[in-house]
């Protein structure tokens, strides 16, 4: 017992290595009520290297015990503490989920986002349907949380739930962060829901439009794609990303060897313009997934590229093409190049044709 007490007279130490070490022989010893004793010392601690080693020493002492006590830190007005209460619950197991349902319900909206903070940081399946709750939330910026994080984790079964406050909201916030769920969440109504409300997509404005391609992406089917590509005239330097990324998602689904006609040009001068190296290499690799006959010319075009991202690009997408003519001219390019990389990637796609 003496032993005990004098852990815990320790506490009291002027010099925070004491304190520290105390924290962890508590902790190690097993003492009797250690979890109110730690708590008690993070309230008033003053060192931030002894609120690190107790908040070290707290995560190894799971149980709805310690949930139950370290909650109503949650309220202080220390961010630390706060901060600290959040880490600690979000590495608990599913007890620390009853304990937060009633939060969802708090007076105070800051707690109610600690609570979903904490939920999606558990990312189990009982977080994601108390998540869900906060669908209802009086508090617009609750349910915009909650949307993402539902999207985030992929929950399923809120589709419809997603895809009606997409349809009521007004809030654009609100209606960007459904959009970019649905696309990972939606069901069957979620494209016609959508289609409804963007009869003309050339109406919807940019902070709309990035959310609407994201979607697309996912989501849209062929009778999209020319819109899409349209866009390289008018969006394809502010939102290359997003236009590239919607095109290659849609054609993916549609499971072309031969992409509509027009792209392979639409997609050469996307190429040839002054969009980021990587969206070019991105695109060249992208056409050498499909066999219209002009993609050839096209990457035989860049393997001369003085640019060795678009090189590669080229080099890599030959390979992806297939054909003999291409393997002759990365034959050809193997006996002249002299970077190692660009050596290797020939490598591998004259043995790509090759098979």
């Amino acid at each position: 017992m003496s032993n005990i007490d004098d852990l815990i007279n320790e506490l009291k130490s002027e010099d925070e290595r004491d304190r520290a070490f105390a924290v962890e022989d508590i902790v190690y010893e097993g003492v009797p009520g250690c979890i109110d004793l730690l708590v008690e010392q993070l309230k008033i601690e003053k060192s931030h290297y002894v609120r690190e080693v107790i908040v070290r020493n707290l995560k190894t002492l799971p149980g709805t015990e310690l949930v139950e006590k370290i909650i109503p830190l949650l309220r202080s007005d220390d961010a630390f503490i706060r901060n600290a209460i959040i880490d600690i619950i979000s590495e608990q197991e599913e007890e620390a989920v009853s304990l937060l349902r009633p939060l969802l319900k708090d007076a105070d909206k800051d707690i109610r986002k600690f609570a979903l903070d904490i939920l999606f940081l558990l990312n189990n399946p009982y977080s994601a349907s108390l998540i869900a709750e906060a669908l209802d939330d009086s508090d617009i910026n609750m349910v915009i949380t909650a949307v993402e994080y539902l999207g985030r984790m992929e929950a399923q079964g809120v589709a419809p739930q997603v895809n009606d406050l997409f349809a009521k909201t007004q809030n654009i916030l609100l209606r960007c962060t459904c959009l970019e769920a649905m696309a990972v969440l939606g069901d069957d109504n979620s494209l016609a829901i959508v289609s409804q409300l963007y009869a003309d997509p050339q109406t919807i404005a940019d902070l709309e439009l990035y959310s609407y391609l994201k979607f697309l992406a996912k989501k849209g089917q062929e009778d999209y794609l020319p819109w899409v590509v349209s866009l390289i005239k008018t969006k394809g330097q502010l939102m290359a990303k997003e236009i590239i990324n919607t095109i290659e998602g849609i054609l993916e689904r549609a499971n072309l060897n031969i992409i509509p006609e027009g792209m392979v040009q639409a997609l050469s001068e996307y190429i040839a313009s002054n969009i980021n190296a990587i969206n070019k290499y991105e695109l060249l690799i992208f056409l050498g997934q499909f066999k219209n006959p002009e993609i050839m010319p096209l990457l035989i075009e860049y393997t001369k590229s003085s640019d060795k991202l678009l090189c590669l690009g080229a080099v890599e997408a030959l390979g992806l093409y297939g054909q003999q003519e291409g393997l002759d001219i990365l034959k050809d390019l193997a006996k002249q190049a002299e970077d190692e990389e660009i050596l290797e990637a020939l490598e591998k796609s004259i043995i790509q044709i090759g098979r």
